[in-house]
C-alpha cells in the first residue's frame, strides 16, 4: 500500500518550520538555444535581395562559435590580406532550458536578430568576405594588432621628407604594382582556403579570385598593406544595413574573440568546445522535456527535464559518444531519464524518421562514467530539490540551498518510482503527491527556514527576472489531466516532437 496513507502529517511535524515549499512555484519562458554565437545570425532559405556583398557563399550567418572545430588554434600575425598560412599572415518561476543570460559585451551596429530575413544571405556573404580579407580561415583565427599597418600607412604623410619628388614617385610606383600584388594575394587566399577543411574555409574558397583581386587592388592602392580593422582606435557610427552588420561583426564578434584569446591563449578553442557541449546538452534537454510533456507527467518532473544544466554533457571520442558524470545528481533522476524518457523519445523518432535521415549517435554509459566537464559541475537553477542527492544538497552553503526552497519535489523514493503499483505518482497533483510520497522525500533534505533565508545578507538575495511565463508550478489541477491537456495549459507548441 502507498506510504504515508495514515501518517502524512506526522513526519512534517517533527521538522523545524520551513518555508512554504512549492507554494508559489517558479516559472520562466521558453527560449532559443543559448549557446549560439552572439555575433552570428541564423540561416535562411530566402535569396538575399540587398546589395553590398557579392561573394558566392552558402545561406545563413557566420556561426563561428557554433561550428565544431577540430583544428588547433592558430595565432594571428601582421597585417595582410591572404590566409594565415599564406601571403598575409593575419588572422573572434521555470524554463524549458536555462535562465536567459545577459550579454556581457557591448552591442555594435545591428543585432543579428534584427537583420531582415531577406538579408540573411547577404549577412553571411558579408561575414565570410570579411574573414577572407583578414585571412581568418579557421574558427580559432583572430584579428592581429593594427599598429604596424598604421605605421606603414602613415609614412606617406610624414613631415620630415627631404625629397618630395622621389617620395611621390615611390608612391606612384607602389600604386602601379597594386594590381599584380592584389591578384597574388587573392590566388594565395583561395589556395589556402581549399587546403583547409571547415565551413568557413569552404565558403571563402568559393569566392571568385577576380572579385577578391578587385578588392585587394583598392586596398593596396590606398597605401595599406592589407585589410586590418583597427580595434584600438575610435569607431564611427554607421546607420546603413551593411555598415551596421560590419560594426557588429568586427567590433562585437571578432573583437570579443580576439581580446579573449589575447588575454588567455587557448581560451577560444575551449570556448568552441564548450559551445558544442552546450548545444548537445540543450538538444538532449529539449527532447526529454517534450517527451515528458507528451506523457503528461507532473510539472515538477517537467521542470526537472526542461533545465539544461540538469542533463549530462557528453564526451566525444572519435565516433563514440560517452555520457559524463553529473556531480551531485540523484541517481534516481538519471535512471528515470534514460529508462523512461529516452526510450519513448527514440521510439517516436524511429516511427517518424524520414528516408535517409541519419540517426543520432547512441549515448554510451560506461562504469565508471567519465569525469564531469568544465560546464558539468554548474548547479542547475530552479530544479526540484530531489534532483540532488541528500548528502550533496545538505553539504551546500545556506545561500545555495536557499535557491531551492520553493522548487518542489519531483519523484517519490526509489522503491516506489519504478514500481508498477505506484505508477500513478507520475500524474498526481501536488497535495496528494506530497501526502503520499513527497513528505518522506523532503524529510531527507535540510531545507532552510524562512528565518534562515531572512538572515542572509542582502547581497546574497537572488535577482528576480521579469520574463514571459510558462506555467510549470506544481498544483492540484494536474489530477486527471494526463492526456496532453497540460501541454495546452502551458502553451507549449502543438507539434511536441517538431
Amino acid at each position: 500500500m502507498p506510504p504515508n496513507s495514515n501518517r502524512g502529517k506526522a513526519s512534517s511535524q517533527k521538522r523545524k518550520p520551513k518555508a512554504n515549499f512549492g507554494s508559489n512555484g517558479t516559472s520562466r519562458k521558453r527560449r532559443a538555444n543559448p549557446t549560439a554565437d552572439p555575433g552570428a545570425g541564423t540561416s535562411s532559405q530566402k535569396k538575399a535581395r540587398t546589395g553590398g556583398a557579392s561573394a558566392s557563399t552558402s545561406a545563413g550567418a557566420d556561426n563561428d562559435g557554433q561550428e565544431p572545430a577540430n583544428a588547433s588554434a592558430s595565432t594571428a600575425g601582421g597585417p595582410g590580406t591572404a590566409s594565415n598560412a599564406g601571403a598575409s599572415g593575419t588572422g573572434t518561476n521555470t524554463t524549458e532550458t536555462t535562465p536567459v543570460k545577459k550579454r556581457v559585451r557591448n552591442r555594435w551596429g545591428i543585432s543579428p536578430k534584427q537583420v531582415p530575413p531577406e538579408a540573411k544571405l547577404t549577412q553571411r556573404a558579408f561575414q565570410r568576405f570579411i574573414r577572407g580579407l583578414c585571412g581568418m580561415l579557421r574558427q580559432t583565427d583572430v584579428l592581429p594588432s593594427s599598429i604596424n599597418a598604421q605605421k606603414h600607412f602613415g609614412k606617406r604623410f610624414e613631415d620630415n621628407i627631404v625629397d618630395y619628388h622621389e617620395h611621390m614617385r615611390a608612391l606612384v610606383d607602389e600604386s602601379r604594382t597594386a594590381v599584380g600584388a592584389a591578384m597574388v594575394l587573392a590566388t594565395t587566399l583561395v589556395l589556402d582556403a581549399k587546403q583547409i577543411s571547415g565551413p568557413i574555409a569552404n565558403d571563402i574558397a568559393r569566392i571568385p579570385e577576380t572579385h577578391l583581386g578587385t578588392v585587394f587592388t583598392m586596398i593596396l592602392k590606398t597605401g595599406l598593406q592589407g585589410f586590418c580593422p583597427d580595434l584600438e582606435g575610435p569607431v564611427a557610427e554607421n546607420t546603413t544595413l551593411l555598415c551596421d552588420m560590419y560594426d557588429n561583426y568586427i567590433y562585437g564578434t571578432l573583437a570579443q574573440k580576439t581580446k579573449m584569446e589575447r588575454r588567455r591563449p587557448g581560451s577560444l578553442a575551449q570556448s568552441i568546445k564548450n559551445g558544442v557541449e552546450y548545444k548537445g546538452r540543450a538538444r538532449l534537454g529539449e527532447v526529454r522535456f517534450k517527451t515528458a510533456t507528451e506523457l503528461g507527467l507532473r510539472k515538477p518532473v517537467l521542470r526537472m527535464a526542461c533545465v539544461e544544466e540538469a542533463h549530462s554533457d557528453d564526451e566525444h571520442k572519435d565516433e563514440e559518444c560517452y555520457v559524463r558524470a553529473k556531480p551531485g545528481r540523484n541517481p534516481l533522476v538519471a535512471e528515470f531519464f534514460y529508462k523512461e524518457l529516452d526510450p519513448a523519445a527514440e521510439a517516436y523518432r524511429k516511427r517518424n524518421a524520414k528516408p535517409g535521415q541519419k540517426a543520432p549517435k547512441p549515448r554510451i554509459r560506461i562504469d565508471p562514467l567519465p569525469p564531469a566537464s568544465q560546464i558539468g559541475s554548474i548547479l542547475p537553477p530552479d530544479v526540484p530539490v530531489d534532483f540532488f542527492t541528500p548528502e550533496f544538497f545538505n553539504a551546500l552553503t545556506l545561500k545555495e540551498r536557499a535557491r531551492y526552497t520553493n522548487t518542489g519535489v519531483a519523484f517519490p523514493l526509489k522503491e516506489f518510482a519504478f514500481h508498477e503499483e505506484h505508477a500513478n505518482w507520475k500524474k498526481m497533483g501536488k497535495k496528494d503527491f506530497m501526502f503520499v510520497y513527497g513528505n518522506d522525500v523532503l524529510a531527507q533534505y535540510d531545507i532552510p527556514s524562512a528565518e534562515d533565508i531572512d538572515a542572509l545578507p542582502k547581497s546574497d538575495a537572488e535577482d528576480d527576472e521579469e520574463e514571459a511565463e510558462i506555467d510549470l508550478e506544481d498544483t492540484d489541477e494536474e489530477e486527471g489531466e494526463g492526456d496532453g491537456e497540460e501541454a495546452d495549459e502551458m502553451e507549449v507548441e502543438d507539434e511536441i516532437f517538431g
